[in-house]
């Protein structure tokens, strides 16, 4: 499964960031290089969470 993430500057020392693959995986930080740590972690956990649940990821392509 390869998934896609968006990294915004929303303004000085405020990163916006997402996974649009995984409805609902949104992040904010004070660094790109912050906001990718946390995204990568946000999406570890969202992946997590379903497979706990025996539930389907909910991808969109």
């Amino acid at each position: 499964m390869k998934l896609r993430i968006v990294i915004r500057k929303v303004e000085k020392d405020l990163y916006i960031g997402s996974c649009p693959n995984l409805e609902g995986c949104h992040i904010e930080a004070s660094s790109e290089e912050e906001a990718r740590k946390i995204l990568k972690a946000a999406i570890n956990a969202y992946l997590l969470s379903y497979k706990q649940r025996h539930e389907k990821i909910p991808y969109k392509s």
